[in-house]
């Protein structure tokens, strides 16, 4: 054996180790897609061929997907579905009483302790300038 093939198996082994692993990342992407039922073969040659960086990105961009995803929707912002059975006139909206109505934030009662904006009436603190809710100079 000369100088020469001991240089080839020195650049084939780490090649070699290097392949085996992104054959193990791009069969862990596989199964995990294949329990979504979204198998995407771009994600397995990535990893395939990236090995352990390839991994490292598919997750990353699947916690940007997840991110985006996961904003929480304001139960406020949209109206309960009305339900109408056939041959049936939908129910008329039921307004709230006056009484049950909120007050508003100046018709708030003054709680001992706690400044208060004159003109909002929005709760402020001390060292406050101006007020947050209404941005009234408070001094």
């Amino acid at each position: 054996m000369n100088e020469t093939d001991g240089m080839r198996l020195e650049i084939w082994i780490p090649l070699a180790i290097w392949l085996a692993i992104g054959a193990v990342s791009a069969a862990y992407l596989y199964r995990r897609m294949d329990k979504e039922g979204k198998v995407k073969v771009g994600w397995l040659i990535v990893g395939f061929l990236l090995s352990t960086l390839g991994l490292t990105i598919y997750f990353f961009m699947l916690s940007l997907k997840e991110r985006k995803r996961d904003k929480a929707v304001d139960p406020k912002s949209y109206e309960a579905p009305s339900y109408k059975l056939k041959g049936e006139e939908p129910a008329p909206k039921k307004e709230r009483p006056k009484e049950e109505q909120k007050p508003s934030k100046k018709d708030v009662k003054q709680i001992e302790g706690i400044p208060r904006c004159p003109e909002c009436g929005a709760a402020i603190s001390a060292s406050d300038e101006r007020c947050r809710d209404c941005g009234a100079k408070l001094r």
